[in-house]
Order: C-alpha cells, then sequence, then structure tokens
C-alpha cells in the first residue's frame, strides 16, 4: 500500500488583490471592463509580480494571490502596483476606473501541487478586505520586517478582529512616501486604548524636532524605537534630533543628566527604566515623559492610574508585577521540589518592586530571602554568601544596572548548581535557565507611538499607559543539562525560543 506523502509546508509571504466595485463594473460595461483587466495585468501587475520574484498561485474575476519569498518583495511589488494604479487612473474617467485593494500577510503555509493553502493566505485575503480602495493593509510581521526596507510609511491600526480568523491581527495601513510627506491637517492622534477606527496621521512633521532618551546605555532594542519613529516620519537627524544620556548603571548620575537634557530645550524625555523615570519626573514637571521599563509605575508612585496617569508622564509599563511571578510559577512546575528562592535585587529598588515576587514565592509554598546589590563588589559579596543547599534558585529582579554586571551573576551561580532566572532576556542567552518577558520590539514600537503622539500635540495626561498585552518565554536547554535539570516536553514546545 502506498504511503501518503508528508504535507509539504513552507514560510511565505502571501499578497491577496481584490478590484473594488468589479460586479458594478461589470454590470455597467463588462467587455469594456474585462478588457482594462487584461491590460492592467498584462502591462503592470503581472510584471511587477515577476520583476519582485513572486508567483501568481490564484485567479479569480476580480482579484489574485501571488506569494513571495520575502515580506519586503512583496511589499515592493505592491507599492509599484499602487502607484502605477495612480497613474493609469489619472487618465480614466472615475466611472470604469479600476482600483485595487492590497492585503499582504507572512505566514505558514500548506504546499498542494502550484496551489497555496492555509491561515496565511486566508489573514493575507482579510487584511485585503480590511484595505481602503488604493490602499495596501500588511500584518505585524510584514511590518516587522519591511518597516524602513520599503519607500513607505505605516500606521499602526492596532489588534483587529478579522472575518472568520479566530485570534485578533495587529493591522497596519500603508502609506507611500508621497502620502507621507504631502502637507494635510493633522487630525488628533487615537488614544492607544480606544475602540474607535484609527484615522489617519500623516507621518512627517514640517519642523525638525528635539527629544532626549535618559537610561543606563544602548541597548539592542533601541534600533526598534529608531525604525518605529521613521515609520512615524520622524527620521533621526534628518527631521528630529535624540540627545542621548546613559549613567552607565550609576543611577546617582540620572539627576544630572536630565538637567542636561533640559539645557538642550528638549520637547520631550525618554525615560528608560525606574531610576531613570523617577529622576526625569523630579527635574521637570512640564516636560513630557514618556516612560519605558517600569515593572509597576502605580506601585512605584509614578501615576496615580494607568488609564488616568495625569501628570506628564505617560507610555508603556512593563507589568513585571504580573510577568515576573509567572516565571516562578513555571521553574515550580518544572523543578517541583523546589522549596527555597533568593531574590537578587538593585539597591535603589522601591520596596514594592519585590513584594510581588515574595508573595508569589509564598504562594507556592516556597521560602524566599531577598539580597541587594548595586556593583560589582557588592555582587562578589552576596554571591559568596549562597549555597546550593540554601538556595534552589536565584530570581535576579529586571534592572539595566545589574545587567551591566550580568556576567558575574550568571557565572557564580553557574558554579554553584543555582538556576538563574531573570525577566531580561540576554541573562538567559548568556547562561540563565530562563526569562519571561515582554515582547521588547512590539514595547519599542508603542513607546515610538507615544512620542509621535506627544509631538503632534496630544497631552501625557490624556495617554493612557499600556501594560503588555505578550509575554515572550525564552528557555536554555544547555543551561538546564549543565544543571541537571529536566525541562518537560510540553514546557519546551511552549518557549518562544530555545537558546543553545
Amino acid at each position: 500500500m502506498a504511503q501518503t506523502p508528508p504535507i509539504q509546508r513552507r514560510l511565505v509571504a502571501i499578497l491577496a488583490a481584490d478590484i473594488v466595485g468589479y460586479s458594478g463594473l461589470m454590470g455597467a460595461d463588462d467587455e469594456g471592463t474585462l478588457e482594462r483587466l487584461k491590460a492592467v495585468r498584462a502591462e503592470l501587475f503581472d510584471p511587477m509580480i515577476a520583476q519582485h520574484r513572486g508567483r501568481i498561485f490564484k485567479t479569480m474575476g476580480d482579484g489574485l494571490l501571488a506569494e513571495f519569498a520575502s515580506a519586503v518583495d512583496a511589499m515592493r511589488c505592491a507599492i509599484t502596483v499602487q502607484r502605477g494604479m495612480d497613474e493609469r487612473g489619472a487618465s480614466t474617467p472615475a466611472e470604469s476606473r479600476i482600483t485595487f485593494r492590497i492585503g499582504v500577510n507572512v505566514g505558514d503555509v500548506i504546499i498542494d501541487g502550484d496551489d497555496i493553502y492555509g491561515d496565511g493566505v486566508n489573514i493575507a485575503a482579510r487584511l485585503e478586505a480590511f484595505a481602503a480602495p488604493g490602499g495596501i493593509c500588511v500584518s505585524a510581521r510584514v511590518y516587522e520586517d519591511a518597516i524602513s526596507r520599503v519607500d513607505a510609511a505605516f500606521e499602526d491600526l492596532g489588534e483587529q478582529a478579522l472575518k472568520n480568523i479566530s485570534r485578533p491581527v495587529r493591522v497596519y495601513r500603508v502609506r507611500d512616501a508621497a502620502e507621507a510627506t504631502a502637507p494635510r491637517h493633522r487630525p488628533r492622534p487615537r488614544n492607544p486604548l480606544s475602540t474607535e477606527p484609527a484615522t489617519a496621521v500623516p507621518a512627517a512633521m514640517e519642523a525638525h524636532r528635539s527629544i532626549g532618551f535618559l537610561g543606563v546605555g544602548p541597548r539592542p532594542e533601541h534600533s526598534e524605537f529608531r525604525r518605529a519613529l521613521a515609520a512615524h516620519g520622524h527620521l533621526e537627524a534628518a527631521t528630529i534630533d535624540i540627545h542621548y544620556r546613559w549613567s552607565g548603571g550609576v543611577y546617582a548620575r540620572n539627576a544630572e543628566l536630565a538637567q542636561e537634557l533640559i539645557a538642550l530645550g528638549v520637547e520631550l524625555i525618554v525615560a528608560a527604566a525606574t531610576p531613570a523615570v523617577i529622576a526625569a519626573k523630579e527635574a521637570t514637571s512640564t516636560i513630557p515623559i514618556v516612560m519605558v521599563g517600569v515593572g509597576d509605575p502605580i506601585g512605584y508612585g509614578i501615576v496615580p492610574s494607568l488609564m488616568r496617569p495625569g501628570g506628564n508622564v505617560t507610555g508603556v509599563s512593563q507589568g513585571l508585577h504580573e510577568v515576573g511571578p509567572r516565571s516562578l510559577r513555571l521553574f515550580k512546575e518544572i523543578v517541583p521540589d523546589a522549596v527555597q528562592a533568593a531574590i537578587l535585587t538593585p539597591v535603589n529598588a522601591p520596596g514594592v518592586a519585590t513584594k510581588s515576587f515574595e508573595n508569589a514565592v509564598d504562594a507556592l509554598g516556597m521560602s524566599a530571602r531577598t539580597y541587594v546589590a548595586g556593583n560589582a563588589s557588592e555582587l562578589y559579596a552576596v554571591l559568596g554568601g549562597l549555597n546550593r543547599r540554601t538556595c534552589d534558585v536565584l530570581f535576579v529582579m529586571p534592572d539595566h544596572g545589574l545587567a551591566v554586571n550580568r556576567s558575574i551573576i550568571i557565572s557564580a551561580a553557574t558554579s554553584l548548581k543555582i538556576p538563574v532566572l531573570c525577566p531580561n532576556p540576554e541573562y538567559i542567552r548568556d547562561g540563565g535557565l530562563m526569562s519571561l518577558f515582554p515582547d521588547q520590539l512590539e514595547v519599542q514600537r508603542r513607546v515610538a507611538y507615544y512620542v509621535d503622539a506627544v509631538l503632534r500635540g496630544t497631552p501625557p495626561r490624556e495617554l493612557p499607559i499600556e501594560e503588555p498585552s505578550k509575554a515572550l518565554l525564552l528557555i536554555n536547554p544547555r543551561a538546564a543539562r549543565l544543571l541537571g535539570i529536566t525541562i518537560p516536553a510540553p514546557i519546551l514546545a511552549r518557549a518562544d525560543e530555545l537558546i543553545e
């Protein structure tokens, strides 16, 4: 008996295109519409798909589906086609003009001969239906791959419920460079928690802007912040100056650095992590502050409410008072015999910072001891007092200052056979066991949203603070083997990334 061949799958970019008002066009002039459609396909659409290394795998009377090896190729094709259609439409009467909607998605699909099936295709088709006539809508994955690599600007429409798609999909509207730089009325920025439809916001600002960035030091995700700013039309050095001030983990310098930014006349300060936010808030009550990397803004006394922050501070919370304890609970699933936990916290952390973790330890029937360290010598002293008999796991509070010395922490804990948990993913890449942390690329994109909204005139007090919608699970199986820990297969399957 012949065996059924295995199902073939691959990751592709799908472009879905549909003609707006096709039935009406055919009803009014079927022969003329068919002739014009053939001309559009032969002279524009098909050549552009081939030029961008794509392939049409399905055609319908009013549209087509094409696959591309990359999101960038699919986007460049879509933008070129829509621009070409605009040019053709200028010389065509409105009642007979052919106009496309286009959706682009990247997804895992099933290959069946020359045809393609799967959720990746369905989402592209729903994005096309979501687009305006002559427009393009894309998924978050396409946005992440194409931003700053294509000649276009993007507007974040938030998570949308697409027809017959079981989960919400984050949708971005594409605006080409000509539209992005065209002067127009500036509508009020949309409240990020609003359920009302988004309105078009121009990507470029006529005036050269100036903002400050206060933190410990450059981090890999900051490049995503700059890319996201560019998507809103704020190009570093071209339309906006970003003045960076880094404390290097010496938090006593934050007050001085904040004053330096104020003296430069910045319009806004992005403050990364709790010490920087507190220093900026103490330095000014008038200059807007967009925070990022704060575990619990209410608990730390930075704002009275997430929905109504008041004052001059808004931004993105890390929600670590909820996310952090989840990693402890997951560790207990992996090592059910664990009974003693050590919590390592920075000197400057508010008492409330460790409370949620201590409560989680108590709820798990474990005991906890909190250790405080602020520099390398203090870390050596703390870690030198730990041993495997009195500590089953070391939880490191997410702190950029501690992260500067993470090699000391990882090396000492590994030599003692003590697993390390920390929400900061770099600990896990360097030999820690496990991390559960908000998606930092998405966080940086949302920070850029807040910066753009404030620069366009929205007061911080009117922008509710966001909490992360998704946490990424990173596991280091190699570290587990070195520690003699067996991670159950179901937990490994839940990981967003395995670090070997």
